[in-house]
């Protein structure tokens, strides 16, 4: 069964929150200054001043009774119309908010300050696409103003998932201001939600350079070597963060990916531990200290890991999924194992991964009947998906089904995940606890897609190649290992093909024996790709590492060959 993590990914979710002001009730007024239709010697001066004291100490009731005197003196007063938009909606008040910042909005057209409150509290209240013009507006009013275009891009990276247009916006701030930090931070991370990684990781380097002191933009360069299968650098930015700031819950996080990435699971989960403490509301670190534990074959304590996530989030359904595996895998409390994989499934009935676990538990039962409905529908949402093809035919043909695939991680970034660096004493809710659907009414599984017999070949094929390929690295024959990788193969950290090679028997010519293994390996059918997910464990006599490898394989005359390696 082929379970990614979704970033740390990822993922988390990109964010650009730390360039943009905080779009909360607080900061949609700001200081006063003379109003914009008011004459000099204003009497609502001392009144707002009032109102806006007690909107900072969040006394919203308080607020609006201050600001609603200042609008009786000045019933032309900017000033007031925002604090009151502020203070209502900050009492939970949203149709009362809109108005007054409509009201504010009809007394100063055009004004880029009171069009940037306006989005803001659009942002707040889910109305992001009028969020969108207004922030528009404002910036063509004043188009020299940063602040503006900091917030547009947070908004097509945050709510829109817009990455291309949240970059565009922040190379045209990086034509006013080349030497702003924050942007080449934004840049890169926009970059990297966006799949241009190798593009991300030159941008952070540039933000680090600015600005060496950063954690956050350490933190997401850490994030983009971890996708570079850079785990060594990785570790390096993510302790760089953390000297910074000790209480950075992501950095912690992203150290125990590090490590893990390097084969030092104990101290993966040590990291992960330590990162509960720093965010103790949060279900991710237990969660990814469940992954490792399982990564080590520690089912027991990944069973435990697990059940303390669900403790602080009992509605995660990867959560939910991942602990029904780890039972199914030892076997026990299997009423259990089904109860949560069914739970999972009701939530969010449009994964393929989530109906493999509930076939992989009902197997565990020794209920053929059902596990084969549970792949039949999997596979009718993605037929592509060879794991759950195997699974299913092997059934057809009585063969036994191993569950002996890898647990579904809660979050893996996909682009870094700003929004943890963020927030460094607590982990942001969306990357942890995902919105799912509600339930839909039961429906009888679709006919699972027939496996054809070209796809069929081609996972034997490349299955055979998988481990023949780890029998030349096992033998250290140089010739024959090397002659796996395709002419078209590109090593993960883009040397030369020559250089590449040229080290790798170097280290194949070491001696002592080394084993290499391959174990759940996971085939899906991409194009004309197969690409191959495993988890592999490398030991010499004095070198350990195991961890996640992804394998792209095509086709090449009559053989299949590797165009892409890469760690999980």
């Amino acid at each position: 069964m082929h379970r990614t993590r979704s970033l740390s990914a990822i993922l988390m979710g990109a964010s650009l929150a730390m360039l943009a002001a905080t779009a909360s009730a607080e900061v949609l007024l700001t200081t006063p200054q003379n109003s914009l239709t008011a004459a000099p010697g204003r009497s609502d001066l001392e009144v707002l001043n009032k109102g806006q004291q007690a909107l900072a100490a969040r006394q919203f009731a308080q607020a609006e009774k201050y600001f609603g005197d200042a609008y009786k003196l000045n019933p032309r007063s900017v000033e007031a119309m925002l604090g009151l938009a502020a203070a209502t909606h900050g009492a939970g008040k949203s149709k009362l908010a809109r108005d007054w910042m409509s009201s504010a909005v009809a007394m100063a057209p055009g004004q880029a300050n009171v069009l940037q409150a306006q989005a803001r509290l659009l942002v707040e209240l889910g109305h992001t696409t009028e969020a969108e013009e207004s922030y528009r507006a404002a910036i063509a009013g004043q188009p020299g103003l940063v602040q503006l275009k900091l917030d547009l891009a947070a908004l097509y990276l945050e709510k829109l998932k817009k990455p291309a247009q949240a970059a565009a916006v922040l190379r045209d701030v990086l034509k006013q201001h080349p030497e702003m930090a924050a942007a080449h931070l934004g840049l890169g991370l926009a970059l990297s939600a966006d799949g241009k990684i190798e593009e991300a990781s030159r941008v952070l380097d540039e933000a680090v350079r600015r600005d060496p002191t950063n954690p956050f933009a350490l933190h997401a360069q850490g994030l983009v070597a971890l996708r570079l299968s850079q785990a060594d650098r990785a570790l390096a930015a993510f302790d760089k963060a953390l000297a910074l700031r000790k209480d950075f819950a992501g950095a912690m996080i992203g150290r125990g990916d590090a490590l893990l990435a390097l084969g030092k699971g104990d101290e993966a989960i040590e990291a992960y531990t330590r990162a509960g403490a720093l965010a103790p509301r949060s279900a991710y670190p237990h969660a990814l200290r469940g992954i490792a534990y399982e990564r080590m074959k520690r089912l027991p304590e990944a069973e435990a890991a697990y059940r303390e996530a669900l403790k602080i989030d009992p509605d995660d359904v990867r959560i939910m999924n991942n602990l029904a595996y780890a039972l199914a895998g030892q076997k026990v409390k299997l009423d259990e194992a089904l109860k949560l994989a069914e739970r999972a499934v009701a939530k969010d009935g449009n994964r393929a991964s989530l109906y493999d676990t509930l076939g992989m538990v009902n197997l565990a039962r020794n209920d053929l009947k059902a596990a084969r409905q549970a792949f039949e529908k999997g596979l009718s949402l993605e037929p592509g998906n060879l794991t759950l093809r195997q699974h299913h035919t092997m059934l057809g043909t009585n063969q036994t089904v191993a569950t002996a695939s890898a647990p579904v991680a809660p979050v893996k970034p996909a682009a870094p995940a700003p929004a943890a660096a963020v927030v460094p004493a607590a982990l942001p809710a969306p990357s942890v606890v995902a919105s799912v659907p509600k339930a839909t009414p039961a429906v009888a599984p679709a006919p699972a897609a027939k496996p054809s017999a070209a796809d069929a070949d081609a996972t034997r094929l490349v299955a055979s190649r998988l481990e023949s390929w780890r029998q030349a690295w096992e033998a250290k024959d140089a010739n024959r290992y090397l002659a796996f990788y395709g002419a078209d193969f590109v090593p993960a950290d883009k040397r030369a093909r020559s250089a590449w090679e040229a080290d790798r028997r170097v280290k194949l010519d070491k001696k002592g024996d080394i084993r290499v293994q391959v174990d759940a390996p996971s085939f899906k059918l991409e194009g004309n790709v197969v690409v191959v997910t495993f988890e592999q464990r490398y030991q010499s006599g004095n070198y350990n590492d195991a961890g996640r490898k992804r394998l792209e394989w095509v086709k090449d005359g009559n053989d299949w060959k590797i165009r892409r390696e890469a760690q999980q």
